[in-house]
């Protein structure tokens, strides 16, 4: 199931959504040292649950946005608006509101390209792990896609994301 998931904008279609799966038995309990395996895979399409559903003729399992940590915008995506991309993610039961939201720079491949955890070896941790790190640091924020979309909704605050250049850790 993919751990996290990324948003460009399309060459033939609306949106390029890029996805994440940690390979499947790649606990990291018997591969102590290596950082655990992943596929990265995209698809262009003219909404989310086309992207779903196309990404679902690819991949051996029905894709399940329940695991997914963080979901990646391109800067580009964002300065022609996500609010229609984030209102489809609210209606999606499976995806979890506390979900963190990044708006990369680069492409959302790109980023999720990029990222190559060398202090972690799961995947999936190192995107908990991420955004938490405001606690300790305070060089970043912890955004959740319930609080973006809460004030995307409000007539009196603005919603905010973390910027990231790229992910190389």
């Amino acid at each position: 199931m993919p751990l996290l998931f990324g948003f460009d904008v399309g060459d033939t279609e609306r949106i390029k959504v890029t996805f994440q799966f940690t390979m499947p038995n790649s606990s990291g309990e018997n591969n102590a040292g290596e950082t655990a395996p992943s596929v990265i895979d995209s698809v262009e399409a003219a909404c989310i649950e086309s992207a779903v559903n196309l990404i679902n003729t690819f991949v051996s399992k029905e894709v399940n946005l329940s695991h997914c940590k963080v979901i990646v915008f391109s800067e580009e995506m964002a300065k022609q608006g996500i609010s229609k991309e984030i209102y489809s993610l609210m209606n999606k039961v499976e995806v979890r509101p506390d979900s963190n939201i990044i708006i990369s720079t680069t492409t959302a491949e790109e980023y999720i390209r990029s990222v190559k955890p060398s202090l972690e070896n799961l995947v999936a941790k190192f995107y908990e792990i991420l955004p938490r790190s405001s606690e300790y640091t305070g060089y970043t924020s912890d955004i959740h896609l319930i609080d973006f979309f809460n004030k995307l909704e409000s007539s009196s605050e603005e919603p905010t994301a973390i910027l990231r250049k790229s992910c190389f850790f």
